[in-house]
């Protein structure tokens, strides 16, 4: 591949496997510089078999720190070595075939005011028919699994991830940041990525969250639309019509449901204190 750019690749690991590091190995062919953050509570004896890789640098702190630290961290790292910087967690498969692809557009395109390209994303191994017409589509965010992050222009406009957020949200208010300051966020449908969404389900491709991430999910969003919403009625409105939305979800496809349930009134009480970041988990 002809490289005009430098690429990065920074990959948050959750106890990884052998599967995640033969993972990252392949990642280390792709890009000229890969960070692994570990969040694991403890050390990992498996990230050791990376060390001898020149190319991959690992940081760990034996805590989770969630995913903002871990991007955040990232970007410090890459910001004056690289040009732009693909965020990846150890859920993601993609391709070495999917990621020159985007790769090749970033090299070949002016990009001088997109903040962040992304793949198209396929959830839980979705079979549906999937367009590669080799084009770029304005979106109000990407996830972070395989987004090319414009480190420059990240730079230039002072643009990082939001510590408040542990896990969920994080991307979404990420993109709101980059679009608010005038940048664009652009889906590349020439290369796919394959995602895992919670736990499969045989309902509609929903994946079953656990009631930890639910909690996260109601809090962020009375964070986000705080933070994002043009008028108290505005955000009140999102946040019944949203909470009520998520509650209907529980009750119809996943399991658990009263103790997922709970997480709402939990969120409430965290949210109104302030209590954010990794919370009460």
């Amino acid at each position: 591949m002809n490289r005009k750019n430098k690429f990065a690749c920074g990959i948050v690991t959750y106890f990884p496997n052998n599967d995640v590091i033969d993972k990252i190995n392949r990642y280390s062919n792709e890009f000229d510089e890969v960070y692994v953050f570990d969040n694991t509570p403890q050390e990992s004896d498996v990230l050791k078999k990376l060390e001898l890789n020149q190319k991959i640098h690992l940081y760990s702190n034996k805590e989770n720190n969630g995913l903002s630290v871990a991007y955040n961290y990232f970007i410090k790292e890459a910001i004056f070595n690289c040009d732009f910087l693909c965020t990846l967690d150890q859920d993601s498969d993609f391709s070495k075939e999917n990621i020159r692809k985007i790769a090749n557009y970033i090299n070949n395109n002016n990009l001088n005011n997109i903040a962040v390209i992304g793949p198209k994303i396929i959830y839980n191994d979705n079979h549906e028919m999937i367009t590669r017409n080799c084009n770029i589509t304005d979106k109000r965010y990407l996830i972070s699994s395989g987004s090319f992050l414009n480190l420059s222009i990240l730079n230039n406009n002072n643009i990082r991830f939001d510590p408040q957020y542990f896990i969920d949200r994080v991307d979404v208010d990420f993109c709101q940041e980059c679009i608010r300051k005038g940048l664009r966020v652009v889906e590349y449908t020439g290369s796919v990525l394959h995602q895992t969404l919670g736990t499969p389900t045989k309902h509609m491709n929903k994946g079953n969250h656990s009631y930890k991430r639910h909690y996260y999910m109601f809090r962020n969003r009375f964070y986000y639309n705080r933070k994002f919403s043009n008028s108290f009625l505005q955000r009140e409105s999102l946040n019944i019509i949203q909470s009520l939305k998520q509650c209907l979800r529980i009750v119809t496809f996943e399991d658990q449901k009263v103790n997922k349930l709970k997480q709402l009134l939990l969120a409430i009480h965290d949210y109104r204190h302030n209590i954010m970041g990794s919370g009460r988990y």
